[in-house]
């Protein structure tokens, strides 16, 4: 546990390094990427960048539902230089790696703890975990992430400036 916990902490860590690192591709009209501003939007607020920063779930939008998360859940995810991603979905924590580029990231299978989670939360923590798998879109305006999957699936993530080493 404590090896994990020393992981996390590393990840965070590399998360703010790669932060310092991010490139300014300017070439996409339509999506913004790290270093970008939103233009299109009518912000002039710069995008924040995918890699370092922590976003923290706002809601999740299914073919079945649109769920926000509940006040008192911790639902977020955060990639760093080397690609770690750790997170929680608010009951489980996970982590994994995953390759960003500049409008997609590609999550190779994340682990999860396997705490039960029922109702809302329960819904919560499956889809976003379905979300976060394989190849997905992804949007920024200024500091708001959407995240969509193949079946057209969506998370609405904030940046936030607090770091997190805890899995869930």
């Amino acid at each position: 546990m404590d090896m994990r916990r020393l992981g996390t902490l590393a990840a965070v860590a590399g998360l703010a390094l790669l932060a310092a690192c991010g490139s300014d591709d300017a070439g996409d009209d339509t999506t913004a990427v790290p270093g970008d501003s939103s233009e299109s939007e009518g912000s002039t607020e710069p995008a924040v960048p995918i890699v370092g920063s922590r976003w923290v779930l706002n809601e999740v939008t299914t073919a079945e539902a649109t769920l926000e998360r509940p006040a008192d859940a911790d639902a977020y995810f955060q990639i760093d230089e080397n690609g770690d991603v750790t997170g929680s979905t608010g009951c489980n924590g996970f982590s994994g790696s995953a390759e960003v580029s500049d409008s997609s990231i590609s999550f190779a299978p994340l682990i999860s703890t396997r705490r039960g989670c029922s109702g809302e939360l329960g819904q919560i923590d499956s889809s976003m975990l379905q979300v976060l798998n394989g190849d997905v879109t992804v949007e920024v305006a200024g500091d708001v992430l959407t995240v969509t999957n193949a079946e057209g699936d969506t998370l609405s993530l904030s940046a936030s400036d607090a770091p997190s080493t805890d899995l869930g």
